[in-house]
C-alpha cells in the first residue's frame, strides 16, 4: 500500500476528531456567544453569575451558561440574584419588574409601581425585601413574598446601595446622602454631599460617595464620620467597589479603564484596561475574589494583584478558534482527496472520494456562511427556498443531479438556524423547503452512485 492511499484515513481521523472536540465544547457551553452588550451583572457566594443583555437573562455557572431567560419587559436593564440562587429580580424597560423561579427558568410574580424604566434592583440577603429605583425618581422599598409595595422615596436616579444590616444608602431630590433603615424605613442619618452614589463595603462598615465630578468620599457607617475625601479624576464612569478584603476598592473609567485605589491613603495602586474604546458596564469580585467586569458582549475575569486576564466568556473565542481549526481542516482535506484523484487509479475509490471532497466542501460552505451572516435569522428562510429550488432544479437536470450533495446540507444548516429562532410564523413558511430537502435527500441516497458518475471529472 502506497503512502498515498493512507492519507485520507488519517486526515478523515483528524477531522472527525476535531468534530467530536467541536460537540463537547458546544454542549459544555464554551460556545457561547452574546449577542449585544451586558448591561448588569450580579451574582452569589455559590458561583452563580446573572447577566442581563437586551431582553435575554443569562444564568452562568463554573464560566458556562446553563440557562437563558427571555424577558417579556422590552430591554432588560438591570438583575439581581438572591442570595441562595433561588429567585432573581430583572427591571425592565417596560417600567416593572419581575421575579424568576431560577429553578422553573420561568417568571412567577410582576411587581407594577414605576412609571419610567428600571434602572436598579436588590434582593436582600434574608430575601425578605427588594429595592428598585427607576428614571421617574423614586426608590421603592417591596415586602417579599407578598410583593407588597410598603414604601415609595424621592431620590436622583442615581443608584443606591444595601448594606448587609439592611440599610439602604441613596441620593435624595435635594442631592443629600440618605440612609435608610429597610425594616422600619426610618432615617438613619443623612449628609448633604451634591449629586452621586453610595456603595457600602463588603460588611457594611464604611460607605464610599462618589459624586459626579469624581469626587470620593468614604464614611465609617457607624458613626457617620467622614474618613477622608479624594479625587478620583474627572473619567470616572460611576461604578465602585470595594475588595473583598475592604482595604481598597476599584473604579471604573470611560474607555474601559478599571482602576485600583488604596482608599485610607487616597492613592492610586494601578490601572489596566478591561475594553479598549469600550465602556466598562459593571463589574463585582466572585467567591475566588476574582474581579468580573461585563461589557461589549463578554465577561472577563482578572486576578487583580497582577491584573493579568484569566479567560473571557460569552466573546465567542473559543468557538472562532475551533471554526478556525476546521477550516484548516477542511482546506487539508481538499488538498488530500486531490492528491488521490490525481494518483488513484479505482475508478470506484476516486467516485467515493469525490463524494468526500463535495461533502467536505458543503461543510467549508457552511462555515463561510457562519463567518459572513450578519444576522442568522435574515438570510435563514431566503437560503432555505434557494437551497431547496436547487435540489429540484439539479434533480430534473440529472446530468448536474452531483449538486444537490452540496444544496442539501447547506438547505438544513438553514432550516437549524430557523429552529433555533422558535418562531412559529417563520416555521411555517419553512415547512415547505424542508419537506423538499428531506424527499431530495431519500431520492439521492437511493440513487447515489448514479449521481456520481454524473460528477463533471475525468477519472483514471
Amino acid at each position: 500500500m502506497r503512502w498515498t492511499d493512507r492519507l485520507p484515513l488519517l486526515v478523515t481521523l483528524g477531522l472527525v476528531t476535531h468534530l467530536a472536540f467541536m460537540l463537547y465544547a458546544y454542549s459544555a457551553g464554551f460556545f457561547q456567544r452574546l449577542e449585544s452588550g451586558i448591561v448588569d451583572i450580579d451574582g452569589n457566594s455559590q458561583g452563580l453569575l446573572v447577566t442581563a443583555s437586551d431582553n435575554k437573562i443569562r444564568l452562568w455557572k463554573q464560566q458556562q451558561c446553563i440557562t437563558t431567560l427571555i424577558s417579556s419587559q422590552g430591554k432588560v436593564r438591570a438583575v439581581s440574584l438572591s442570595a441562595d440562587g433561588a429567585v432573581l429580580a430583572s427591571g425592565g424597560a417596560d417600567h416593572s419588574i419581575l421575579l424568576w423561579s431560577i429553578a422553573q427558568a420561568k417568571p412567577i410574580q410582576r411587581l407594577v409601581g414605576h412609571h419610567k424604566p428600571v434602572t436598579q434592583v436588590c434582593i436582600s440577603a434574608d430575601r425578605l425585601w427588594l429595592i428598585s429605583q427607576s428614571e421617574d425618581s423614586t426608590l421603592c422599598l417591596w415586602q417579599l413574598p407578598s410583593g407588597k409595595l410598603i414604601k415609595r422615596l424621592p431620590s436622583q436616579n442615581t443608584g443606591f446601595s444595601l448594606s448587609p444590616s439592611a440599610a439602604v444608602a441613596y441620593c435624595d431630590q435635594r442631592a443629600n446622602l440618605v440612609v435608610v433603615d429597610m425594616k422600619t424605613q426610618a432615617v438613619l442619618w443623612q449628609s448633604p454631599q451634591g449629586r452621586g452614589k453610595p456603595f457600602f463595603s463588603p460588611v457594611g462598615d464604611q460607605l464610599a460617595w462618589l459624586d459626579t465630578a469624581g469626587r470620593c468620599s468614604i464614611f465609617n457607617s457607624s458613626t457617620h464620620h467622614r474618613i477622608v475625601t479624594f479625587s478620583l479624576g474627572a473619567q470616572t464612569k460611576g461604578t465602585l467597589g470595594f475588595t473583598p478584603d475592604n482595604k481598597q476598592f476599584v473604579v471604573s473609567k470611560w474607555g474601559g479603564v478599571v482602576e485600583q485605589w488604596d482608599w485610607r491613603l487616597a492613592k492610586r495602586l494601578t490601572q489596566f484596561t478591561a475594553y479598549p474604546m469600550a465602556a466598562v458596564e459593571d463589574f463585582r469580585f466572585d467567591e475566588l475574589a476574582q474581579l468580573q467586569t461585563a461589557g461589549k458582549g463578554s465577561i472577563k475575569y482578572w486576578d487583580l494583584a497582577s491584573q493579568r486576564l484569566l479567560f473571557t466568556v460569552g466573546d465567542g473565542a473559543y468557538r472562532e478558534s475551533l471554526l478556525t481549526g476546521l477550516g484548516f481542516w477542511v482546506m487539508l482535506s481538499l488538498a488530500v482527496s486531490y492528491v488521490v484523484l490525481v494518483i488513484g487509479n479505482d475508478p470506484a475509490y476516486a467516485r467515493y472520494t469525490i463524494l468526500g471532497v463535495l461533502t467536505i466542501g458543503s461543510l467549508g460552505l457552511l462555515l463561510l456562511v457562519d463567518y459572513v451572516r450578519s444576522s442568522p435569522l435574515r438570510w435563514a428562510l431566503g437560503g432555505l427556498w434557494a437551497m431547496a429550488s436547487l435540489t429540484v432544479l439539479s434533480l430534473l437536470v440529472y446530468y448536474f443531479s452531483f449538486i444537490t450533495l452540496v444544496s442539501i446540507p447547506v438547505g438544513f444548516y438553514f432550516g437549524y438556524v430557523l429552529l433555533l429562532s422558535r418562531s412559529p410564523s417563520r416555521w411555517s413558511y419553512s415547512l415547505l423547503p424542508l419537506l423538499i430537502l428531506l424527499v431530495s435527500t431519500v431520492l439521492v441516497f437511493n440513487s447515489l452512485d448514479s449521481i456520481l458518475c454524473c460528477i463533471p471529472f475525468r477519472l483514471r
